[in-house]
């Protein structure tokens, strides 16, 4: 059985039982690995960004390593958790079958499925699928990266800066740059200071990538890059 089947077997089983909607298993980037029962593909980089805050809040404040995140409703409950160290796990509940069952049952239940997940990815060496990773093997030499929504929810970046408003900020100048080119998003945008660049580049399904480098190199040299990790991304996503 290939780890793709394995990973969906798990999920299958994690969602039986009456009120489980549905799992949903996503990147760090936002991007939907796969998903299971009545989950929205769409609600992949809301799940993916709410990991990546809440971790950063926890180590910022406690010095802590996330554990899970549980959002309750009036009707539903979700419990999000990581999964090895670039996915997320999240699954949704009816908050009755939550109530009858109990919350600390359930959580048990999805860290054990996230367990045996975080086995296969390692086994699969899924970590250099990672954009992050990408950036890293081909520009070595950048001094920041970032992944984002295009209205500037973080999803994965590094270092640890400023999360919040850094990619607030940087998601800002995308939307304003796709202001200016009016018949038609912008592929890229460029941020030129005395030495250093950073580059803004569309992503698949409105995700932005965000390059920091030092004036080593022409501009050109470095948009060739970005776009070598972007066209791999592109693939990734159709291979899928």
């Amino acid at each position: 059985m290939n780890s793709e089947k394995e990973m969906k077997k798990i999920l299958d089983g994690l969602i039986e039982g009456a009120g489980m909607r549905g799992a949903i298993l996503t990147t760090k980037e936002g991007f939907s690995r796969m998903s299971v029962g009545k989950v929205e593909e769409s609600a992949a980089p809301i799940l993916a960004s709410l990991s990546s805050m809440s971790s950063q809040v926890l180590h910022g404040f406690a010095r802590k390593e996330l554990d899970y995140v549980l959002t309750k409703s009036k009707t539903t409950v979700v419990i999000s958790v990581p999964v090895g160290m670039r996915m997320n796990l999240a699954v949704f509940v009816d908050r009755d079958a939550v109530e009858l069952e109990g919350i600390e049952t359930l959580v048990s239940r999805v860290k054990a499925a996230s367990i045996q997940l975080a086995a296969i990815e390692e086994a699969t060496s899924y970590e250099e699928g990672s954009i992050l990773y990408m950036v890293k093997k081909e520009i070595p030499e950048a001094f920041m990266a970032a992944v984002l929504t295009i209205e500037g929810m973080p999803l994965d970046v590094y270092p640890s800066l400023d999360y919040v408003t850094s990619t607030g900020m940087l998601s800002a100048v995308s939307m304003v740059c796709d202001k200016l080119a009016k018949e038609d998003e912008s592929e890229y945008s460029v941020i030129v200071g005395d030495d250093s660049i950073i580059i803004l580049y569309k992503l698949p399904q409105s995700r932005v990538l965000a390059v920091g480098v030092s004036k080593e190199r022409k501009i050109g040299e470095y948009l060739l890059k970005v776009k070598k990790i972007v066209d791999n991304v592109e693939k990734l996503l159709t291979d899928k």
